[in-house]
């Protein structure tokens, strides 16, 4: 009796998988936007758009900026975003702008996880 019980459990783990729609993933997760293969000039067109959306007050428009990546798409918009994101968390850069650092990364996080199925962008200065 105790020799079907590996079976008897592996059938078990498949219809449960079967019928709560688990199986392949569904989203992008797994996904890998190379940013190295993207439009190079576009984005550094739209990294230099980004450094100009400023509130009254000097700091970076967050808002503005995830906006503009949203226009741009997931490929062009997605990797100028996590450029601008990587040159300010940079170790030289964090010291400088620590609070900028905490926002930066939120609103990546939020443009990867909305538009992007939570794909990694491997870019020119590493992967986020």
């Amino acid at each position: 009796m105790w020799k079907y019980l590996p079976a008897f459990v592996s059938a078990l783990a498949l219809a449960a998988a079967a019928t709560t729609g688990c199986g392949p993933a569904k989203t992008a997760g797994n996904a890998v936007v190379d940013c190295l293969a993207a439009d190079r000039t576009k984005i550094d067109a739209l990294i230099a758009d980004f450094e100009t959306k400023t509130r009254s007050d000097g700091t970076r428009d967050w808002g503005a900026i995830e906006a503009d990546a949203l226009s741009a798409g997931v490929t062009i918009g997605g990797c100028a975003l996590a450029e601008l994101v990587e040159t300010i968390l940079q170790p030289a850069a964090r010291a400088a702008t620590s609070s900028d650092g905490a926002a930066a990364r939120q609103t990546f996080e939020h443009f990867r996880s909305t538009e992007a199925g939570n794909a990694t962008y491997k870019t020119r200065l590493g992967t986020l």
